[in-house]
């Protein structure tokens, strides 16, 4: 018991603080919040959201030292606690396409709604992006991504096996897909006079399906959640707390906490 007293330190809760910038500051790794929240559930609250200036916690672990981990900034994502942008991609594009990183049967992978590739495109994405054009598609007349439509010749794709065919293609596609996303998030939260800067690095709890959930909001868990709900599902859940679900009944909240706290800024994919 002796121990644990000196491994700990006492910090007082100032204006701005969250969880996860208090974790960042004596871990140097948000995502460890919940490790300071349930040190602390007698002093914060049943929520993480009742976090209060003024209020002394105990930080766990955190041996005197409050660290170096000071880049709370621009990013809400934790400097080191998950690796970097290809490490995020490598993780999504597992997921998305059911097979492990490294396996070309990635690119080539189709789902039963015709998703296809890496990370599981679409003909709305492809079309948004200027790589594919058609009258009917996926969610306007059709019940599936059919890919009957034509395609426009961008970096030389001009059918869907090229286009299942080129791994370059398909990592310049996605990250084509981030930035297109960003924007619109951020036009989106600025046409009600707020911006993602507000969120990012926010805990927030969420009703879903009659489940409550407390997430941190992150640039790479927002990027994830745009690409399975898009970027106005991740709007609607910043500005109205709306949980939307995809096809196959996948949370947007899902993607935002298991890609979330990646080393991720806009510089990687603009």
């Amino acid at each position: 018991m002796i121990a644990a007293q000196a491994s700990s330190q006492s910090y007082t809760v100032q204006s701005g603080d969250t969880l996860f910038l208090i974790a960042q500051k004596f871990y140097g790794d948000g995502n460890r919040w919940r490790e300071i929240y349930e040190a602390n559930r007698g002093v914060i609250g049943s929520s993480p959201e009742q976090l209060q200036v003024g209020m002394v916690l105990v930080i766990p672990g955190s041996g005197g030292n409050s660290g170096s981990g000071g880049n709370s900034g621009s990013s809400g994502n934790s400097g080191s606690g998950r690796g970097n942008f290809q490490a995020m991609l490598e993780a999504l594009g597992a997921f998305e396409s059911g097979f492990p990183s490294g396996d070309p049967r990635q690119y080539t992978s189709e789902n039963s709604l015709g998703f296809m590739g890496k990370y599981q495109f679409g003909e709305p994405l492809l079309i948004d992006l200027g790589y594919y054009k058609a009258d009917v598609f996926y969610g306007n007349g059709a019940d599936k991504n059919y890919w009957r439509g034509a395609w426009t010749g961008k970096r030389g794709i001009n059918s869907k096996e090229q286009f299942q065919n080129s791994r370059e293609v398909q990592e310049a596609a996605i990250r084509e897909a981030f930035n297109l996303n960003l924007q619109r998030i951020n036009n989106t939260l600025g046409a009600q006079g707020q911006s993602l800067n507000n969120y990012l690095g926010q805990q927030k709890t969420y009703n879903d399906r009659g489940t409550s959930k407390t997430i941190t909001l992150t640039l790479s868990g927002i990027l994830a959640g745009a690409h399975l709900r898009g970027p106005f599902g991740v709007a609607n859940l910043l500005l109205k707390n709306e949980v939307s679900q995809d096809e196959f009944g996948t949370s947007i909240l899902k993607y935002i906490e298991e890609y979330g706290g990646y080393n991720v800024s806009p510089a990687d994919f603009s």
